[in-house]
């Protein structure tokens, strides 16, 4: 998802406050990683590996059934990627897979113009072993998917060209989300923090930083970007800048995004929220209560928030109290990291 910021370089500073010993972060950092990113990404993986299967029968049996099914497999492996798409750390940062993952916001239009392209030329050319390598990530994942699925440009029923442009991209698909799930099964995180400078550092706090500053960057870019841009919260309303508006996943997208952070928080033992209740237990308990907060109130929001049907200005009435427990939960994770002895960056998230 190319709106977040690729990974920013983190000051470790020894003036740091530490609570604990050495290794007092390995109950939240291995948690996380076992509990949401292994098993978010096996999800992922096993529905991409669906999401494959159903595209190959639609072009085998095109009907209308075939494509429903197939439909609906996107669908979940939509829902899969957002249990893991606050993170852009680790093998998921190899060959641009994150932003190729999911090619979004596409202000341009560039993954329909770069797939018609494709369809115009020789689909073989795709099963060369370097192909993949070196292509647009614009066409490289779910974004690519769901236009291929639900743009009318793309007619998958009729067309044979199409239909192998669709196979040709979710097997790739599958191949990136199935090494991404297994990469994280054979390493660790700490393997993917360096002391650059020589100085010695704590592996475990640093890689767990890096998981904070995601966390912190995908809440901001929830509230912005999927929320509040689309709707015309502070500007011009265009719906068409929704995640996922063509499958009409907008909302659930982000349903399923809040409802994660509480998995994030409470994962491990001891995980992050009952180190922050030993240090700054009403800080802790702030937290939690408007990660649940935020959970009810999307839930709250009708199941056509981002239809054609509602005025600017309901929505607007209806997002409001999210937005608002968005923010809130931005300012107390901000407090609670750096209450911590967190050192965490200044968030960059302009341009594509």
């Amino acid at each position: 998802m190319k709106y977040f910021p690729k990974l920013i370089a983190l000051a470790i500073s020894a003036s740091a406050p530490l609570l604990a010993s050495a290794g007092q972060w390995e109950g939240p950092l291995n948690g996380i990683v076992n509990n949401v990113i292994n098993q978010g990404y096996e999800s992922y993986a096993i529905s991409s590996k669906t999401l494959q299967q159903r595209t190959d029968e639609l072009c085998t049996t095109p009907s209308r059934q075939s494509l429903h099914s197939a439909q609906e497999a996107f669908k979940e492996n939509v829902l899969d990627w957002q249990q893991v798409q606050w993170l852009n750390f680790g093998p998921v940062t190899y060959f641009m897979r994150y932003y190729a993952f999911e090619y979004w916001p596409d202000k341009k239009g560039v993954t329909q113009r770069q797939l018609r392209a494709l369809t115009q030329g020789d689909p073989s050319v795709m099963d060369a072993p370097r192909f993949w390598t070196s292509a647009s990530i614009a066409v490289r994942g779910l974004t690519a998917i769901e236009s291929l699925l639900y743009h009318p440009d793309f007619e998958p029923l009729n067309s044979a060209n199409h239909c192998q442009l669709l196979t040709r991209v979710t097997k790739h698909h599958l191949e990136s989300a199935d090494a991404v799930a297994n990469q994280w099964k054979e390493g660790k995180a700490e393997d993917w923090v360096f002391d650059e400078e020589g100085t010695g550092f704590d592996p475990e706090k640093v890689a767990l930083e890096q998981f904070l500053q995601q966390w912190i960057e995908h809440m901001s870019a929830v509230k912005d970007a999927k929320l509040e841009t689309p709707i015309g919260y502070n500007s011009r309303e265009n719906l068409k800048l929704a995640e996922f508006y063509r499958s009409d996943l907008s909302l659930q997208a982000m349903q399923k995004n809040l409802t994660s952070y509480r998995e994030i928080y409470h994962a491990g033992s001891p995980s992050l929220y009952d180190i922050a209740k030993q240090s700054n237990p009403a800080l802790a308990t702030q937290f939690e209560q408007q990660l649940i907060e935020n959970v009810k109130l999307a839930l709250q929001l009708p199941i056509d928030f981002f239809h054609t049907s509602k005025s600017k200005e309901d929505r607007i009435a209806l997002a409001t109290p999210l937005v608002k427990s968005i923010s809130n939960s931005q300012s107390y994770l901000s407090s609670l990291v750096t209450s911590l002895g967190f050192q965490i960056g200044f968030n960059s998230r302009d341009g594509d």
